[in-house]
């Protein structure tokens, strides 16, 4: 267990909201992940595993702590009746009294399903929202219900209340608020609408709400004023730094260097939804970048999702293989992990390079390497999708600034020795950011084979390309199915190892169905 203490500065001036806080180091030695006018800040803390912010829900308020996750769109928190929580031991049901559990998806309806031995979880750590003490609350006629791998789950009622970040309030904000889990941490997911659990394309008829999108806490603030745009950006600071925030409605220039490059959103089932639901770019490369030579590990065009939620970056195993085998590197059986054969030197300039479009971004392998007892890794995971998830190992390297309204992501290198604040709203296109070289040489399909093509370091690779006549949005039907399992597979919330929907069985049989209509 992490303990995270927060000092809170409140700031209000004419031009934006801030909200200060430090971070205590981590207590485990684990290998894991760690305004302007109309624009708000608020703090992250980085509790080795994951990024949190402090809200405040309810009339009178109710602080609770919530981890910050772009690679989904719900807020959800644990109710003060959760029978998982340990507050709640007491009324455990004796043994002849147990009831056994009934429902189809194997989650209790009732607290007389949970004995006392599971009741073991500590509700207090990011608290709890008591509904009852709430005269704003009003609850939903309709539920939410999520599963994950490790046999974590979240289940009850949809509610709306008022929401408040650093003195902002927000009216009316739907949330889940879990009656039945055995999860810890509350998700803040700020995502795209498109992948909200509420959505038909990950869950089932939860009574009624199939195909339902909401506005989530990113279109709240703009419908009621709190912003002029869906847009936010995100600077998660280097490891050893206390800071960290998210700026609604605005940038900073002082937390990036060099140029702000944006990329479009890519939409990788563009045959089965209009618009993209995951905050997802076009990965054009990865190579290495050594003292005497260059090594392109791949050269084509792969859709990467930017996730906070999730502690390393995950690519295909090809690419990961050959990665391991140009670091003298092995992937690890037990963490999956690629295991360094020493350290390198703090006085190495070895580099690991990403190009996203012709806007490359360039991490040392000495900051971008994780240390345990003793030895080396690279957080990258193999996985056999042939997509890149880039979680917080790659996304503390960089600034972000995500676009909901334009579907555009726009990416710098970090800046980590900012020291005062250069916050300019967002009103319309993002201030300062230029389109990247070949925005317009983006994701369309999946390559039968990913290899190397060519040199991500030649000119080439960064040059203007134009935009192109026509576009061809034809997907691989097959690969589709791969993703979507992998992409559910892949969610990592605290004591969870993977995340998975309810209804992924029935969703891949109707994919399928889509599919054979296609082929």
């Amino acid at each position: 267990m992490r303990s995270i203490v927060l000092v809170s500065l409140l700031a209000f001036t004419q031009a934006y909201l801030k909200l200060d806080f430090e971070k205590t180091p981590k207590i485990s030695d684990e290998l894991t992940k760690r305004a302007d006018n109309d624009s708000f800040t608020a703090p992250l803390m980085n509790g080795g595993e994951l990024y949190t912010v402090q809200i405040a829900v309810g009339t009178p308020p109710q602080n609770l702590t919530v981890q910050l996750d772009t690679g989904s769109s719900d807020l959800w928190f644990v109710s003060a009746s959760n029978p998982y929580c340990k507050n709640n031991k007491k009324y455990a049901p004796k043994k002849q009294d147990l009831m056994p559990i009934t429902s189809d998806d194997g989650f209790p309806t009732s607290p007389n399903q949970v004995p006392k031995a599971l009741r073991n979880i500590n509700c207090n750590k990011y608290g709890f929202f008591n509904a009852s003490g709430s005269s704003t609350y009003s609850r939903n006629d309709t539920n939410f219900s999520l599963s994950y791998g490790d046999e974590t789950f979240a289940s009850g009622p949809w509610g709306t209340d008022t929401i408040s970040l650093n003195g902002v309030k927000v009216e009316n904000v739907t949330f889940g608020l879990a009656s039945f889990s055995n999860s810890t941490n509350p998700v803040f997911g700020i995502g795209l609408p498109g992948d909200e659990s509420t959505y038909a394309m990950f869950s089932e008829d939860t009574n009624g709400t199939t195909n339902t999108q909401y506005s989530n806490f990113p279109l709240q603030l703009k419908q009621q004023g709190k912003i002029d745009k869906v847009a936010y950006s995100i600077y998660l600071n280097s490891t050893k730094s206390k800071q960290g925030s998210i700026l609604f409605g605005a940038v900073d220039h002082s937390k990036y260097s060099g140029p702000l490059y944006t990329l479009p959103i890519v939409n990788r089932f563009g045959h089965l939804v209009e618009n993209p639901y995951e905050l997802e770019v076009t990965l054009s490369g990865l190579g290495l970048q050594g003292a005497t030579s260059n090594i392109t590990l791949f050269d084509q065009l792969l859709p990467a999702l930017l996730d906070t939620g999730t502690t390393y970056t995950y690519m295909p195993s090809s690419v990961a293989q050959y990665l391991a085998n140009q670091t003298n590197g092995v992937i690890d059986k037990k963490t999956s992990l690629i295991k360094l054969a020493k350290c390198p030197s703090k006085k190495s300039n070895d580099t690991i390079v990403f190009n996203f479009s012709g806007a490359q971004i360039k991490i040392k392998m000495v900051d971008f390497v994780e240390k345990h007892k003793g030895k080396c890794y690279l957080p990258c995971v193999s996985q056999e999708s042939s997509f890149f998830l880039l979680g917080d190992s790659f996304m503390r390297h960089v600034y972000t600034v995500f676009d909901l309204d334009d579907k555009e992501i726009s990416i710098a290198q970090a800046n980590f020795n900012s020291t005062k604040e250069d916050i300019e709203e967002i009103s319309s296109t993002v201030p300062s950011a230029v389109k990247a070289p070949q925005y317009y040489s983006s994701y369309v399909d999946f390559p039968t084979e990913i290899s190397v093509t060519g040199d991500i370091f030649a000119p080439q690779a960064t040059e203007f390309v134009p935009k192109p006549n026509n576009t061809n949005n034809k997907t691989n039907f097959t690969q589709d199915l791969l993703d979507i399992e992998n992409m559910l597979l892949r969610r990592h919330y605290e004591n969870r190892a993977t995340t998975l929907s309810t209804s992924l069985p029935i969703f891949l049989i109707a994919l399928s169905a889509v599919t054979a209509l296609f082929l």
